[in-house]
């Protein structure tokens, strides 16, 4: 039984080894897909503030239009006591002769020029006054089971995988950690794993800021 309060948490695989090959594991935080909709903080706030629902609903109005443009004008936005917003940039992904999408690796930095460069989108850091206020709860901790720990089979996965590629040419992370119902990290190296080896059965092509992978043969 969870405790009342706890911070509930699992245990998740690095994405890569460390320098000595060796697997390494971080803790993550577990919500069990809960969220507070924009709807229920209104009620909430309207509850237990001063703040009516109108001047909620047209305070994050003006703040989603207004953000964006104040960005792309060569600003940050900062909210006292919450943290600043930024415009994330990267590099632009490209396709190869074989029309196979990939994001160029630069050695030189004078070699960036802006025709390499996109906008990712939007960063958040919060100040950390207000990140204080959770690290300084003084909450204990309870470890709990997550999907990431469920095994899945190869049989039925290749059988999804292959029922998506026919019906729409590729399958994606988001298809297989919702068939699978597993997380995200566990997707995308299932995906991963049929895509290395002496004989892969998938490849990958970057579209926009995602992969989707893609059926030898089709």
């Amino acid at each position: 039984m969870k405790k009342v309060n706890a911070i509930l948490y699992d245990v998740f695989p690095t994405p890569n080894p460390d320098e000595n090959h060796e697997q390494l594991y971080y803790p993550r935080a577990v919500t069990y897909g809960q969220q507070m909709n924009d709807n229920e903080l209104k009620e909430y706030l309207e509850k237990n503030t001063r703040i009516n629902s109108s001047q909620f609903v047209g305070m994050i109005e003006a703040l989603v239009q207004e953000i964006p443009q104040q960005l792309l004008q060569n600003k940050s936005v900062h909210i006292r006591g919450m943290g600043t917003f930024f415009l994330k940039i990267g590099v632009r992904s490209r396709k190869d002769a074989n029309g196979h999408v990939y994001v160029q690796k630069f050695t030189d930095p004078d070699a960036i020029t802006a025709r390499d460069v996109c906008i990712e989108g939007i960063g958040f850091r919060a100040d950390p006054t207000w990140s204080r206020k959770v690290s300084k709860s003084g909450q204990h901790f309870e470890r709990v089971k997550t999907r990431h720990q469920m095994p899945v089979q190869k049989s039925k996965l290749l059988l999804y995988i292959n029922q998506m590629v026919s019906e729409k040419g590729f399958v994606t992370v988001k298809d297989v950690e919702c068939d699978q119902n597993t997380t995200n990290y566990h997707a995308r190296k299932l995906l991963e794993d049929l895509c290395t080896g002496k004989q892969p059965k998938l490849y990958k092509e970057m579209v926009g800021h995602a992969y989707i992978y893609k059926r030898f043969g089709d």
